[in-house]
């Protein structure tokens, strides 16, 4: 698929690897509809650059923990003739919490947002657009077992059989892929010092002994969309770290 001039959604584009894959699509020339929750000033700051250079992007509320949450959001993009060609599911959370401790409302919490929001997205994708592209973001340790994330661990777990499955499913009129970011980006609250340790400790977890970058997840990203031979895959964006560990035999 030709980005310029299609129509993309991304849910929790507004920072981080979100807004990294925003600024590609927009550099490729799609019209960009950047769902948010909490980040409303960085939402509106990224849409208002992006209009004033040229480009086409509009920001969008969302709690995705709320129900029925995806069919309000397509709701919302009908009353603007809004229709995505491109569906990047992007938002997420991350909790702590082992597989015995964490509380049930944590398990709910991130299989709502983490993989049943984009199943419901892409589901009602395919109830207004004749073809398309939906790419999934998942995480390198899906191979591995975290066991003190659990209930984000579980919820991209289901994500990436989710992905397999509506590859299957929406096939030949939509392709559904998926990205396994590695560690890109320290925790957001994380002091510059704290930064700095993060990515020194980090490298050392994969075999390139290297840090990466949003714009190496992005060019993935771009790929997949252009690239119309490619369904089911998930490409992992990792220095090689999801080798290290096979619990899944993925």
């Amino acid at each position: 698929m030709d980005i310029k001039g299609k129509k993309a959604l991304v849910t929790g584009g507004s920072l981080r690897i979100g807004n990294a894959i925003v600024m590609k699509l927009v550099e490729n020339g799609a019209e960009v509809v950047v769902h948010f929750n909490r980040s409303e000033t960085d939402a509106y700051e990224l849409c208002d650059m992006i209009n004033n250079d040229g480009g086409s992007a509009i920001p969008l509320h969302k709690d995705l923990s709320e129900k029925n949450a995806a069919v309000e959001i397509f709701q919302e993009l009908d009353e603007f003739d809004f229709h995505p060609d491109i569906l990047i599911n992007s938002a997420s959370i991350y909790q702590a919490g082992g597989i015995l401790h964490a509380e049930d409302g944590d398990f709910h919490n991130n299989l709502q947002i983490n993989s049943l929001v984009p199943l419901a997205l892409s589901r009602e994708m395919a109830k207004r657009t004749d073809k398309g592209v939906i790419i999934n973001m998942l995480d390198s340790r899906i191979c591995d077992y975290d066991n003190l994330h659990v209930p984000y661990h579980l919820s991209k777990q289901n994500l990436f059989s989710i992905t397999r499955m509506l590859s299957f499913e929406l096939a030949p009129a939509f392709r559904v892929n998926a990205v396994a970011p590695g560690a890109i980006l320290p925790p957001p609250d994380a002091t510059a010092s704290e930064s700095g340790k993060w990515h020194e400790r980090m490298k050392e977890a994969n075999p390139l002994k290297i840090n990466g970058t949003t714009d190496q997840i992005s060019d993935t990203v771009e790929f997949l969309i252009g690239n119309d031979f490619i369904t089911g895959q998930v490409i992992f964006v990792d220095g090689g770290r999801h080798l290290q560990g096979s619990f899944y035999g993925l």
